[in-house]
């Protein structure tokens, strides 16, 4: 017997269901027949439906048809984006990393229903490159600031996360990678963790801020700088990791510089009054000594 035309049990399938298509469409009909046999097909599918799904490249096929459509970020405020984790079983490592996330107010997270692979030839450099690539391609789709993906690897018989960070935009200093396990005492990720992401977020907040008010300057953006400005707001005042204090005034320059637009544009004083504190805040670190370009 020709062992291609066999199914799971051994028997000849071609032979064996022809011979009883015939039959039935003797007795029945042409139209009888074929209900009958479609509604066998799908009982035997349904009775061996783990054996089937099993199979060398039925899963993964099954995997892509069940996956949603990626969704879009909302427009005009911070935005981390979160694909699924290689190796993550149960994904209760996404789960975890999804959950403390919501410790930085006011920055929206959103869950990607991919999964970032590391590529598997090329040289480690190479292999980089491609995945980011990639994950900036995902990033295009969802309209996110920074994409966040990785693997769960065992370290000192724990599991931990091995995450790398791609931003929307080329962002000079930005950390790309790390490893992050729990604390041993809790679950919570560690102050390292907050600590890069806070850099990340700040780095993309200058770039975000000087978009409008540089790029279009002359226009008016109070409005779409207002949402923004909520968020940096929250982001500099967040207690969670340690700010590189460079980073930190940067962003407190960036945003006393949309404070003092967004002032001018709608008029509100409270604004302009901000700003001034932050550009004070920004004169501690910027010295006429230390910073001689920047302090005028």
């Amino acid at each position: 017997m020709d062992e291609s035309k066999k199914n799971f049990l051994g028997i000849d399938v071609l032979s064996g269901w022809k011979a009883t298509f015939d039959q039935l469409q003797q007795h029945f009909g042409l139209f009888i027949a074929v209900m009958l046999i479609v509604l066998a097909g799908i009982g035997f599918i349904w009775w061996r439906s783990k054996d089937i799904i099993e199979r060398p490249g039925v899963e993964w096929v099954i995997k892509r048809v069940k996956r949603r459509a990626i969704d879009n970020a909302p427009a005009g405020v911070l935005t981390i984006a979160v694909a699924h984790l290689q190796d993550d079983e149960g994904q209760k490592q996404e789960k975890l990393l999804l959950d403390e996330l919501k410790h930085f107010d006011r920055v929206e997270t959103l869950t990607v229903d991919r999964t970032m692979e590391w590529p598997a030839s090329g040289t480690e450099q190479s292999r980089k490159k491609k995945a980011e690539e990639t994950a900036r391609g995902l990033l295009q789709e969802t309209g996110a600031d920074v994409l966040i993906w990785g693997s769960v690897i065992s370290l000192s018989g724990k599991s931990a996360m091995r995450l790398y960070w791609t931003p929307a935009r080329e962002i000079p200093g930005a950390k790309s990678t790390g490893k992050y396990s729990p604390q041993t005492e809790t679950i919570a990720l560690p102050i390292e963790f907050w600590s890069d992401l806070k850099q990340i977020l700040g780095l993309l907040t200058q770039s975000r801020i000087a978009a409008l008010t540089f790029d279009q300057y002359g226009h008016y953006v109070a409005d779409r700088l207002a949402p923004l400005i909520v968020q940096v707001r929250a982001l500099v005042q967040s207690k969670e990791g340690v700010w590189n204090p460079e980073t930190l005034t940067g962003v407190q320059f960036s945003l006393a510089n949309a404070l003092e637009l967004d002032g001018e544009q709608s008029g509100k004083n409270e604004s302009l009054v901000e700003s001034i504190d932050l550009y004070c805040q920004v004169l501690d670190e910027y010295t006429r000594e230390r910073a001689p370009l920047d302090w005028p």
